[in-house]
C-alpha cells in the first residue's frame, strides 16, 4: 500500500511517496490509543523486501524525491524488518537517487553500530521519526501507556545527532484524560521541551482507532478528538521555535478525528496543510462561529 503527499524536503517543496510494509508490527502493541498491529501478518516469512520493490515500482516518478517508510511498528527493529533487508532497502532508495528516507522506530531500537551499518556509503538523508508523544512522563505513563520515558528518547536523540541523522518527534494532540485546555498545552510545552533537540516535529491529532481504550472511552461519551481551533493555536504558538512544525491530520471533520464544524472543516485542513509546507504562520489565520464553542470550552476548566 502507498500514498503521496506534498512536503518540505531538504528546503524545498516536493512529493514524498509512503510505502506501507506488512510487518508483523510493533512489540509494544499496548499504547491506549493504536490498533496498527491489528492489520499486521503473523507470517514473519513474507518476502518484506520483494513487496517494498513492486510498490515502489508501481509508484514511483521523477517527482518524488522522499520516501517514507511505515511499518505499524518500527522499521528499525530487527523482528520487524530483518537488518539485511532493511539494507536492501536503503541500498536501493540510494541507487534511485532518492534523497531523504523516513524510518520510523520506537528509541529502544535505535542503535548506534545498527545504524551505521545500515547507512554505510549510500548516499540519501536518513530521518529517523520517533513517537514521542508527550515530553511529560506522567502523560506517557498513564494516558498514553507509551511504554518507555521521556529520557529513553533523549538517548535515543544523542545517538541520531552524533550519526548526523535527521531527527523527527511525533507529538499527540489531545492523549485521554486531559481536556481540550490542558491537550494544547501539553503540545506546546512538549515542542518546547525538545526544540533543541529534534529537527521536525510533527503534531498528530488524535484519531479514534477501532478495538481499543480510546474507542472504549469515546464510545461511552468521555472521550472526543481535538478541535480544529486547537490545532491552529498549537502551531501558532510553535511555528516559530527551532524545527521545523508540521501537522498531517488523519480523518480531519470524520466523527472519529478532529475537527470543527461543517461550514470550516475543509478550509481548516486546508490551512494545516499549507503551514506544513511552507510554515507561514499568517495562513492558520481563520474564523467561523463555531470558534466561539470551542472558546467556551477552554474556559470550562
Amino acid at each position: 500500500m502507498f500514498f503521496y503527499n506534498r512536503e518540505n524536503v531538504q528546503g524545498e517543496e516536493a512529493k514524498a511517496l509512503s510505502i506501507i510494509l506488512p510487518t508483523v508490527g510493533c512489540r509494544w502493541r499496548r499504547c491506549n490509543m493504536c490498533s496498527y498491529f491489528e492489520d499486521s501478518p503473523s507470517d514473519s516469512s513474507i518476502d518484506i523486501f520483494s513487496i517494498f520493490v513492486q510498490e515502489f515500482n508501481s509508484a514511483y516518478d521523477e517527482e518524488i524525491k522522499k520516501v517514507k517508510l511505515f511499518t505499524s511498528g518500527s522499521f528499525l527493529d530487527p523482528k520487524e524488518v530483518d537488518h539485511a533487508c532493511a539494507k536492501k532497502i536503503i541500498s536501493f532508495l540510494s541507487e534511485k537517487g532518492i534523497l531523504e528516507v523516513t524510518l520510523e522506530s520506537r528509541p529502544e531500537y535505535v542503535e548506534e553500530s545498527y545504524l551505521k551499518d545500515l547507512i554505510g556509503n549510500n548516499d540519501l538523508q536518513i530521518e529517523v521519526a520517533m513517537g514521542l508523544e508527550s515530553s511529560n512522563n506522567r502523560i506517557l505513563k498513564h494516558s498514553i501507556n507509551k511504554g518507555f520515558t521521556f529520557e529513553d528518547f533523549l538517548s535515543a536523540s544523542e545517538i541520531l545527532k552524533k550519526l548526523d541523522i535527521v531527527n523527527k518527534a511525533y507529538l499527540m494532540i489531545k492523549p485521554p484524560f486531559l481536556t481540550e485546555k490542558e491537550a494544547i498545552h501539553d503540545a506546546i510545552n512538549s515542542a518546547k521541551s525538545i526544540e533543541m533537540i529534534a529537527d521536525v516535529i510533527s503534531f498528530n491529532p488524535m484519531t479514534v482507532h477501532k478495538n481499543t481504550f480510546v474507542e472504549h472511552l469515546w464510545n461511552k461519551g468521555e472521550y472526543s478528538p481535538p478541535w480544529g481551533w486547537s490545532i491552529l493555536e498549537i502551531l501558532k504558538e510553535t511555528a516559530k521555535l527551532r524545527p521545523d512544525v508540521i501537522c498531517h491530520p488523519v480523518a480531519f471533520g470524520r466523527s472519529r478525528g478532529p475537527k470543527n464544524c461543517k461550514s470550516c472543516n475543509r478550509e481548516i485542513e486546508k490551512k494545516i496543510l499549507e503551514f506544513s509546507i511552507n510554515n507561514d504562520v499568517n495562513i492558520l489565520e481563520s474564523n467561523c462561529d463555531c470558534k466561539k464553542e470551542w472558546e467556551e470550552e477552554l474556559m470550562k476548566f
